[in-house]
């Protein structure tokens, strides 16, 4: 994450940017900038650790955005309509979050319940409510790898590794 530090700042705005440090009491572009000097810091007492958090959340936040399906509104003579573009994960019944930030994370699924509908996000289609589960031995790439040979398998070693959060 910190090596990505530098682009998680590009990917907002200055109107995010400046609602995050007012949320969170914090100099986001700075604390940034720290992280992509000091990339071998590993995040010792709170302060850190809630930084971490934030950059965690603006991560699954953006991803989501980026690759969840969205309503979008066309005006006809009949009046609007509304046409669905890419996939609907409004009623997806897991997500599954993987990385360091979460496996080392005293409360994965708070940071990971970014993923769900927001109404600031409104035509954006979501998970509403999901169960939150975690790759804790960072499995999962590989197990796709072996779900193509063998699915059974992947899925029994799945079902030992990631655990519900």
């Amino acid at each position: 994450m910190r090596y990505s530090a530098l682009g998680v700042l590009a990917s907002l705005t200055e109107e995010e940017v400046k609602l995050i440090n007012l949320e969170e009491e914090i100099d986001l572009s700075k604390e940034l900038h720290y992280l992509s000097e000091h990339v071998e810091n590993v995040p010792c007492g709170e302060r850190q650790v809630k930084i971490d958090n934030i950059i965690a959340r603006i991560c699954i936040d953006k991803a989501m955005s980026r690759h969840v399906g969205k309503m979008e509104e066309a005006y006809t003579p009949m009046g609007m309509l509304y046409n669905q573009y890419g996939k609907d994960l409004s009623k997806i019944n897991y997500v599954i979050g993987t990385g360091g930030v979460l496996v080392h994370n005293a409360n994965p699924a708070n940071v990971l319940k970014t993923v769900e509908y927001k109404t600031k996000n409104g035509l954006e289609l979501r998970p509403r409510t999901p169960r939150y589960l975690l790759d804790k031995d960072y499995l999962l790439a590989s197990m796709g790898l072996l779900a193509e040979i063998d699915p059974l398998l992947a899925l029994k070693i799945m079902k030992k590794h990631i655990v519900a959060v």
